[in-house]
């Protein structure tokens, strides 16, 4: 398929769609640094995240899983405006309820709003851009979930609350849905480009054994790399003494260590091999654990932090790359649509199985669980690759 050139057209909408992705990126680093507050906030205990999180996960799936049914009955631009709009609400919810059953709804919605941004910009953009601006494109998801943190520490700093970085993301939100609304002439995708399979052809593709090896290693990855995220602000401030404005800049270090990883992986990769470079990263993202656990002193929890954001980078994309030469270009489109659903299951089970722990055994032991998660994911992909290069 031909490549759209880039023209005026073309730079507006990159440009919108790596603000849609900043935006994307942005409650998943809210959610780390106001846990804790929210979670007094409504009276819950700190392990109850593993409900919004399922809430979430349960709503991205829906919208992100039939997404070519929805847009056999909205245009695109329609569905990227309702989407923004639906986030929107979800985040003013988190804002203002006083009531939990309410905020696991706006979860859910807010999972909803964010799997259908995700996965209909993700086909618009591959079927008429470079792999170069796909990269690109998740590049600025970090960049979201960087600024994140970094804007409720701002706002605590200055003796605001952690709400009001919610309803700040809810304007941004707006101002997208609006954009949208003006510009839907321009969102565009058609019948050939949604894509299909039929329930035979998922099938014949789940009879694969690699194909629940795959799953299994993007269930851990995705649910190490949300959750870590998700936890570090926690067991930094309430496990660790460490001041909130100091966690918040230390949780955005990871958050920034992945986006910069992304960036710099892209370049790498020109001159190193995937599997390489995988194999370099699962290796650090188990030394960055382990430094992690060892709770040495401030100085070593720090560069494990860097070390894990910067391992962490090239995994996700690098594992959707070598799909194809794992499974057979016939299998690639349906494993590469499960392997997601499978990491979006342990983007929300993984850190909430640890948060379930650590109400019997303590916080520091979610950094444990991610230890032994980061360890299993390295074997399970070496033996993986060891395998399919026997057969």
């Amino acid at each position: 398929m031909n490549k759209q050139p880039i023209g005026r057209k073309s730079i507006f909408l990159i440009l919108v769609m790596y603000l849609a992705f900043i935006s994307l990126g942005l409650p998943d680093g809210l959610l780390g640094i106001a846990w804790p507050f929210m979670s007094s906030k409504f009276n819950v205990p700190l392990d109850a995240l593993g409900i919004l999180l399922v809430s979430f996960t349960a709503g991205y799936l829906l919208t992100s899983s039939t997404n070519g049914q929805i847009l056999r009955l909205l245009s695109l631009g329609k569905l990227l405006m309702i989407s923004c709009l639906l986030t929107a609400f979800s985040l003013l919810t988190y804002a203002f309820t006083d009531n939990w059953y309410f905020a696991i709804v706006a979860s859910f919605f807010l999972g909803s709003g964010g799997g259908a941004i995700d996965s209909s910009i993700n086909t618009f953009v591959a079927s008429r851009y470079s792999s170069s601006t796909v990269n690109w494109l998740h590049a600025f998801y970090g960049v979201g979930a960087t600024a994140g943190p970094l804007l409720v520490t701002f706002l605590l700093a200055r003796n605001f609350q952690w709400y009001h970085g919610y309803i700040s993301v809810a304007l941004i939100q707006i101002s997208l849905s609006i954009l949208f609304l003006f510009t839907q002439k321009y969102w565009q995708v058609t019948s050939q480009e949604e894509g299909h399979h039929s329930g035979a052809e998922y099938l014949q593709t789940l009879k694969l054994p690699i194909i629940w090896i795959n799953m299994f290693i993007f269930f851990l990855y995705t649910g190490f790399e949300q959750g870590f995220g998700q936890w570090i602000f926690t067991i930094l401030t309430r496990s660790r003494g460490m001041a909130p404005e100091e966690a918040g800049l230390w949780t955005s270090t990871y958050w920034g260590s992945l986006t910069i990883g992304r960036i710099l992986s892209g370049i790498v990769l020109i001159k190193v091999s995937v599997h390489k470079s995988l194999k370099v990263a699962l290796i650090g993202i188990v030394g960055g654990a382990l430094l992690i656990v060892s709770d040495f002193n401030g100085f070593i929890t720090f560069i494990g932090i860097i070390i894990i954001g910067l391992a962490n980078a090239p995994v996700f994309p690098s594992l959707i790359s070598v799909t194809p030469e794992r499974v057979g270009k016939e299998h690639a489109a349906t494993a590469i649509g499960v392997q997601i659903s499978a990491g979006m299951l342990g983007g929300s089970l993984l850190p909430g199985f640890a948060g379930l722990l650590s109400g019997a055994f303590g916080l520091e032991v979610i950094t444990k669980v991610f230890a032994i998660a980061a360890a299993v994911l390295m074997v399970l992909y070496f033996v993986s690759t060891g395998r399919i290069r026997n057969n």
